[in-house]
Formats: structure tokens, C-alpha cells, sequence
């Protein structure tokens, strides 16, 4: 296959007993025993020791045998290609053995299989010639645990969300941004994670599983922990805090009587792949998403594309409504037509169009008799996720893309970029695996208690991203991409976008006088620290939220809000893009407000800047001051290390010093040189 830009082929080596994989900016170092001794983004170590396995057995800690090459069981590579890499590793106690398997991507992806079994008989035992002790098989605990640098771990995120429960007997507790912020100063546990990103704000390390099939924690909430050990925080997974179920023979008899107990879960550091250096993309304007607009898109849009075009807008993204069968992706006559003539029109003046496709399989679909059973993803009932309403009426259920829905999707979007010429896809919640239950496609599974149980097929969705990337980028396409409060880095690798934030509009609606929530955003939003740039979703109710407070929030951190009305927020979004279209960005140093050295006169103002250098040396700084909280500032001073004597607001065309008023939860544009 070829390898999609940007990534760069494989290259591995070997030195002693170790082999390190060179992946696009990360390094990973497996060492003798099959542990992971090293792994670095970026040139920074992420691991404050090598991986551990911590069993238990009959009452005792194991004792591993270390004694390599000696032992004949040191790691190997077992495959390698441009495209991937396999390396394999075992351990082995008085008892039990692990084996693992790491099967490693050309975009850094670490997928692991990892076994438990109990150790065998050697041929002289077998035989009877050499003596052969009796032996309990039992196995009291097995913990994976990864050591993280502490100093580089201040942020996290996961999903799906939950409350933490903290070493000092409280809790931090379950919000609509609680999946995401500053990592506890002390140690915490939650309850099993298919997604759990620990880091800072340029890089960190992604943990996944999909679910936590043969896993015994002693307390459900307490399945993985963060411990805090001096220099290291340690992220725990309790596999097993109990004998494994599936062994119910007696432990004498292990040794032929329990078979081997399989753990799957993955890696992967961040960010997946460089960020690019203009992480404004495009300009979008997205049509008829919160804000509602009747009638036919076609009709809407009817003399409004000068309009558009005289406002900076260079991509149009089509809501839902653009197609008559939501997500379908056989085109009625009409909405063929709509699709062509909207296109038509917007390549005329240059703006490229994203027309949406989801999560869901309609009623309306010819084929949903067909296929409903074969690709909805399902509750532990056995009945239907989902049910969406839109007009033309019909209802629509989630599909789970570890199905055959998966090639429909592929087929049908490359269909439509050909025929009609759109300019990639914008995506609703497609990179979210849902729980899916259904035994039908092999996602759900009984427990050894009989329970059925789900799983979070990543690694469906990853594949349908990888293909989606080929179809898309081969044609110069664009694949932008919707998420609900989660981060899924193992498809951001194949995403060009993400629009975030539409979690926090249930409360932000309603109005807030609260600041804001710097270390979620920091967390979730900027992008930079996992590989792909963001935009921020807004919903705008005044007076009680905002476009402009959206702005405020957002630009902060590197990143803008996408307009979704063609009224205020297009008319601000047309002059900040013009305003960021005339500052050199992409020869720029971004310096945001959690590293640089610019001071304010009030804690509440925050400045994050971009940082141009000219011919000559002299700096020039477009900067936003922004007030995080509820109350306007009547006079803030700002400063900056850099040699400047100017500043001009942007948005009012007016030199204003460096002392100024602010508004609640409002920024300025400066330009300052």
C-alpha cells in the first residue's frame, strides 16, 4: 500500500536485546522482557520507568526471571514492513507466563495482545526423568502498570465520563466537562476507560481498549487508577484482583487445566501527526446546524453566494437537510440536483462544499428492512441506539461500523465525490464507537457469569477512517469531523478537523457566571497536543451566551468558533478571518497564555499571541487579551517581554495602549508592534 501523506515508513533497530520503532516523530523502545522501556514524542521521554507486570501468585509477588538472552525468550521482531511492525516479547514466574504482542502503524498506533497462561512442563518433566514439584496455580493478581513522567502529565481526558474518586476519600465529580481537565495532584480511580489521554499541552500518551472482556478489578470504580509515586504518576489497569473465573479447576491441575486468558488494549502517543503550522484550514460557514433554516437548502442559498464569498467564507458545510435520506448514499432525483447546483455555484466563486453524513441508518433508506438487524449498533436490550427525527419525517438509529454499513459508507461516499464533485465530507459523530451489544456482528460477549456485555469497536472505526482517508485525500478532499465530548486519536490520524464543543451548549445556553474552564479547554480543545486542528461549536442564546463569548473562549486557545447563522456570527467571523488572513500565521510562533511571559494588571485577562519576526528582527504580535470571567474589567494593563510600543484593536480600527477596559467574558484582537 502507499503510505498517505504526511506519514513517513516504519524504520526499526535493534541494539543488544532492544528494538526501537521510528515512527513520524515518536520513538518506541521494547525492551528484552517484552516491556515497553521507552516511548517519546516529539524527542520527549513520556515514561518515567519501563512498563511492569505486578502478579500476585499463590499469596507471594511473582518473581519474574529476568535472565535474558540466557532464558532463550528475549523480544523479536516477527514482522516488519513500511506499514507496520510486529514485536514480540514473554515473562515468565515460579507459576504463569505473559505473553504480548505489539503490532505497531506507520501513524504510531500500538495495538497489544497480551496472555496469561501457566507454565508448562519442560521435556524432562514431561517424560518423567526430571522431577516435577507439585505446583498451585493461583493467581491472587495481575495489575499492568505504565510509570509516566509527572512532570509531563498535567492534563487528561476520557471517556466515557465519570466521576473520579480521589485518595482522600472525596470525589470529583461527574459534569458536562468532566471528562476532560487537570490531572488530580492527587492519586485518583475510575471505573474501565475505552479512551484515556494523559499529557500536557504539546504531546501525551493515548491508552484504548475496547472493552474489558476476562478484566476482575476487586471494585468496579476503582478498575484503573492514577497513583501519584514521587517523580512518576503511574496509570494502573487492575486486570485481575481475583483468580481468573475462567480457571475453575482445581489450582493442582492447572498446569493442562487452564487454558490462556487474553487482555487486547492499545497505545498511542500523541500527537498522531505534525500540526500544521496554518491551523486555520478554511474559513467554514455551516449551514442550518443549531440554527435551523426552513426550506430546501437550494432555495436558501439562492443569491446568497456573492454573499458569501464577500465575507471570507472558502468552505460551505451542508447540514443534514441536504439530503432527503439522512445519511443515504443513493441520492434522490431532487437532492442530486440540489447537491450539483449548490456545488456548481460555490466552485464558481471558489468555496469548496462538505455535505454532512452521520452515525445513522434511516428509515427512509430502501434498504433499512435490510440492513437494520445486520448494522444497528444495540443496546443491552437487544433494541435500537438512537432514533433521531428530521423532516422529510423519518426516524434514524445508530450504526455500528463493525458491520458491513462500513464498505456502504466507503462505496457510497466516493460515489458522490465523483459524480457530483464535493470537496470531502463533513462528519457527525462518525468517529465515536458506540457501546455496541449486538452478537449479530460480534460486539457483544457473555462473561463467564453469563452476562452480555459490549464493546467500543475502535478499531472499526480506525480501519473505516484509514479507507475514508485514501478515497478523500486522493481526490484532494477534506474529511471534518464532529465529536460529543470524546477524543478517539486513533482516527484523528485520518482527520483533517475536529469541531468540538457541542457538550458544553446544554449549560452555556442557560447562561454561566462561571470562569471559564481554562484546563478542560486546554485539555480537549487546542488540538496542538493530539494532531489536528479544532474548531469550537456555539449555539448562540443572547444575552445569555454568545457568539462573541464563543469567540472569546475560543481564540484563547489557538483555535475559532464556526458560524452557524448567516446573520451576527458570519459578520464576526468575516472580520476576525480577515484580521487573521493578513497576519503571516504560518511564519509565525503561536505563544499561548500558559507558557509565554506577557503580563496583565488583572488575574481574570489572559493573552495567548502569535509571534512574527521580520526581515529586520523587530517582533509583531497579534494578540488576544481575553476577560475568563463573568465581570467586565474597567482598566487592565498588559505588557509583553518583546520590544513593542504599539497597540491597535483590530476590531475597532483604534490605537488603544496598553491599558483598556473589558468586557465580560469578551477579547480584543490586537495587533502589536
Amino acid at each position: 500500500m502507499k503510505i498517505p501523506n504526511p506519514f513517513i515508513p516504519l524504520r526499526a533497530e535493534t541494539n543488544d536485546l532492544a528494538h526501537t520503532v521510528h515512527v513520524i516523530d515518536r520513538d518506541y523502545t521494547v525492551g528484552a522482557d517484552g516491556m515497553l522501556t521507552s516511548i517519546k514524542s516529539q524527542g520527549v521521554e513520556l515514561l518515567a520507568s519501563p512498563m511492569r507486570i505486578v502478579a500476585v501468585e499463590d499469596g507471594e509477588p511473582a518473581n519474574w526471571d529476568m535472565n535474558y538472552p540466557d532464558n532463550e525468550s528475549e523480544c523479536f521482531i516477527q514482522h516488519r514492513s513500511d506499514e507496520e511492525i510486529v514485536i514480540c516479547g514473554a515473562k515468565q514466574s515460579d507459576r504463569f507466563i505473559t505473553d504480548i504482542c505489539y503490532r505497531i502503524d506507520y501513524d504510531g498506533c500500538i495495538d497489544i495482545d497480551f496472555k496469561l497462561m501457566t507454565r508448562g512442563k519442560t521435556v524432562a518433566q514431561v517424560f518423567g526423568i526430571a522431577e516435577s514439584k507439585p505446583t498451585l496455580f493461583k493467581l491472587d493478581q495481575l495489575w499492568l502498570e505504565i510509570p509516566l513522567r509527572a512532570e509531563a502529565m498535567t492534563l487528561f481526558h476520557m471517556h466515557p465520563n465519570s466521576a473520579l474518586s480521589l485518595a482522600d476519600g472525596t470525589e470529583r465529580a461527574f459534569t458536562s466537562m468532566s471528562m476532560s481537565g487537570a490531572i488530580p495532584e492527587q492519586s485518583a480511580a475510575m471505573p474501565f476507560k475505552a479512551l484515556l489521554w494523559l499529557g500536557n499541552e504539546e504531546r501525551g500518551l493515548g491508552w484504548f481498549a475496547e472493552n474489558d472482556r476476562n478484566w476482575q478489578p476487586a471494585e468496579a470504580n476503582r478498575a484503573m487508577e492514577l497513583v501519584r509515586d514521587g517523580d512518576a504518576l503511574i496509570l494502573r489497569v487492575r486486570l485481575l484482583d481475583s483468580h481468573p473465573k475462567a480457571w475453575k479447576a482445581d489450582p493442582a491441575t492447572g498446569v493442562y487445566n487452564y487454558q490462556p486468558v487474553e487482555f487486547r488494549f492499545g497505545l498511542h502517543p500523541t500527537p498522531v501527526k505534525p500540526f500544521p503550522k496554518q491551523p486555520y484550514i478554511h474559513n467554514a460557514f455551516h449551514l442550518d446546524c443549531g440554527i435551523k433554516v426552513k426550506g430546501n437548502y437550494i432555495d436558501v442559498l439562492a443569491g446568497r453566494y456573492d454573499e458569501l464569498k464577500e465575507k471570507g467564507v472558502t468552505t460551505l458545510i451542508l447540514h443534514e437537510k441536504w439530503n432527503k435520506s439522512q445519511n443515504w448514499f443513493e441520492l434522490s432525483e431532487f437532492t442530486k440536483h440540489q447537491l450539483q447546483t449548490i456545488v456548481d455555484e460555490c466552485h464558481k466563486r471558489g468555496i469548496k462544499v462538505l455535505p454532512y453524513f452521520g452515525y445513522e441508518l434511516s428509515t427512509m433508506s430502501p434498504m433499512w428492512s435490510e440492513l437494520r438487524d445486520k448494522t444497528a449498533a444495540k443496546n443491552w436490550q437487544g433494541r435500537l441506539d438512537g432514533g433521531w427525527w428530521r423532516v422529510p419525517f423519518q426516524r434514524d438509529y445508530n450504526v455500528c461500523y463493525n458491520s458491513d454499513y462500513a464498505d456502504l459508507f466507503i462505496n457510497g461516499i466516493a460515489k458522490i465525490i465523483d459524480e457530483c464533485h464535493i470537496d470531502g465530507v463533513y462528519l457527525d459523530g462518525t468517529s465515536h464507537a458506540r457501546l455496541c451489544f449486538s452478537t449479530e456482528h460480534g460486539c457483544g460477549w457473555y462473561d463467564e457469569d453469563g452476562k452480555l456485555h459490549g464493546s467500543y469497536r475502535w478499531g472499526a472505526v480506525r480501519k473505516l477512517f484509514k479507507r475514508l482517508y485514501d478515497v478523500v485525500q486522493s481526490r484532494g478532499g477534506e474529511i471534518n469531523v464532529h465529536a460529543f465530548g470524546f477524543i478517539n486519536f486513533t482516527a484523528i490520524p485520518y482527520i483533517h478537523q475536529n469541531w468540538y464543543g457541542e457538550n458544553l451548549q446544554f449549560s452555556l445556553m442557560k447562561g454561566s457566571s462561571d470562569d471559564m474552564n481554562l484546563d478542560y479547554f486546554r485539555a480537549e480543545y487546542i488540538g496542538r497536543n493530539i494532531g489536528a486542528p479544532v474548531e469550537f461549536i456555539a449555539y448562540a442564546n443572547p444575552p445569555k451566551w454568545t457568539f462573541d463569548q464563543a469567540l472569546a473562549s475560543s481564540i484563547l486557545h489557538g483555535i475559532l468558533p464556526r458560524p452557524n447563522d448567516l446573520g451576527h456570527p458570519l459578520e464576526l467571523m468575516s472580520r476576525v478571518w480577515k484580521i487573521m488572513d493578513a497576519f503571516p500565521i504560518e511564519q509565525s510562533e503561536w505563544m499561548p497564555y500558559w507558557t509565554n511571559a506577557a503580563q496583565t494588571s488583572d488575574e481574570k485577562i489572559k493573552i495567548s499571541y502569535y509571534r512574527y519576526t521580520d526581515l529586520s528582527g523587530a517582533s509583531q504580535l497579534l494578540a488576544f487579551a481575553v476577560n475568563i470571567s463573568a465581570s467586565p474589567v474597567e482598566s487592565v494593563t498588559v505588557s509583553f517581554p518583546e520590544n513593542v510600543t504599539s497597540v491597535q484593536d483590530m476590531m475597532e480600527h483604534q490605537d488603544v495602549g496598553f491599558t483598556f477596559p473589558m468586557e465580560a467574558y469578551s477579547c480584543r484582537i490586537l495587533f502589536v508592534k
